[in-house]
C-alpha cells in the first residue's frame, strides 16, 4: 500500500506537469471509483483548472479552480500516471482525465479496485477534520505525539498505524521505523517515555524523508505518475525480510502478527 513518501514523491511529480492544466473531459470505466458518483464528479470538474496540490498522510489533494477539490486515496495498489492521450485504457484502467490542449491525460489504474477519487464538498481541511485525521507525520510536534501515545493502552504499532493518531505511516514504514528505535512493536505506546518520543518522532521524519528522497518503496505495485517503481526498498532492514540475518546482529528476522498486520522484528534487536 502506497504510504506517505509514495504519495508525496507522486506529488511532486504531478506539480510539475498538471498545474495550470485544464480537464477537458472525462472517462470513467469503474464507477465505484468516483465519489460521490460519476455523473456528478463528471458534470462538476469537466473544465475546472489543476491550481494546487496538497498532500495530507497517504490522501493527496487536488485543488482546482473556483474553489473546486479532488481527494485521491490510492490505498492498496492504486496507481496515477500521466500519459499520452492515445494510450489505450486497459482492464484495471478506471478513470481518465483529458488534459485540454495537452495531448496527455491523468489515468488512475486499481487492481484491486480500492482507491477513490472523491469530488470534495469543501476544502481538503474540511475533509481532513472530517475524517479525523491526525497530524501529518512529516509535521507532528514531539509533544503532541506524547499526548497521543499516552491515551492509548494499545500496542506502539497499532497506534503508529492509526491515521488519527498520525497521518501517514503504514505498515513497512512502520516495522522500520521501530526497528532503528530498538523498539518491540508489541510494547505498549503509553509507555514511552518523552525522551523516547523525541528520539521516536525523528526517526518517523529522517525515514519518511530518506524513502522519498529514493522516490518511494516499490514491493508490488506502486509506480510514480511516469510508471518508475520506487528504489527504498533497497534500504529496508526488517520489512519483507523474514529469516534473513538482522543486519545489526545477525540474529533472522520474523515475522509475528501486531494489530492484524504481519510485523517484521529482530527479536533481540526489538526485545523490549
Amino acid at each position: 500500500m502506497p504510504e506517505l513518501p509514495e504519495v508525496e514523491h507522486l506529488a511532486r511529480g504531478l506539480e510539475t506537469r498538471i498545474l495550470g492544466a485544464a480537464i477537458g473531459d472525462v472517462r470513467c470505466h469503474f464507477a465505484a471509483s468516483l465519489e460521490p458518483d460519476p455523473r456528478c464528479f463528471i458534470d462538476a470538474v469537466r473544465g475546472r483548472t489543476f491550481e494546487k496540490l496538497h498532500r495530507h498522510g497517504k490522501y493527496l489533494f487536488f485543488l482546482l479552480d473556483r474553489n473546486g477539490a479532488l481527494a485521491l486515496h490510492l490505498r492498496m495498489t492504486g496507481q496515477l500516471l500521466l500519459v499520452p492521450e492515445t494510450q489505450a485504457a486497459d482492464k484495471h484502467t478506471h478513470v481518465e482525465l483529458l488534459l485540454a490542449g495537452r495531448d496527455t491525460k491523468l489515468v488512475f489504474r486499481d487492481v484491486r479496485k480500492f482507491g477513490r477519487l472523491r469530488l470534495l464538498d469543501g476544502s481538503p481541511e474540511q475533509f481532513i477534520r472530517e475524517k479525523k485525521l491526525g497530524d501529518d507525520a512529516l509535521k507532528i510536534y514531539a509533544r503532541r505525539l506524547q499526548r497521543l501515545l499516552g491515551k492509548t493502552s494499545r500496542t506502539i504499532k497499532a497506534a503508529l498505524l492509526d491515521q488519527r493518531v498520525i497521518a501517514g505511516l503504514g505498515n513497512i514504514y512502520t516495522d522500520e521505523i521501530l526497528f532503528r528505535e530498538a523498539i518491540s512493536p508489541l510494547r505498549r505506546a503509553a509507555s514511552l517515555d518523552p525522551e523516547q518520543v523525541a528520539s521516536l518522532r525523528r526517526t518517523i521524519r529522517a525515514v519518511l524523508q530518506a524513502a522519498i528522497r529514493r522516490n518511494g518503496t516499490t514491493i508490488s505495485d506502486y509506480v510514480d505518475d511516469q510508471g518508475h517503481s520506487g528504489s527504498y526498498q533497497g534500504s529496508l532492514l526488517v520489512y519483507s525480510r523474514t529469516g534473513l540475518p538482522c543486519k545489526r546482529c545477525g540474529t533472522p528476522i520474523v515475522r509475528i502478527q501486531v494489530a492484524g498486520r504481519s510485523t517484521h522484528v529482530c527479536p533481540v534487536c526489538q526485545a523490549s
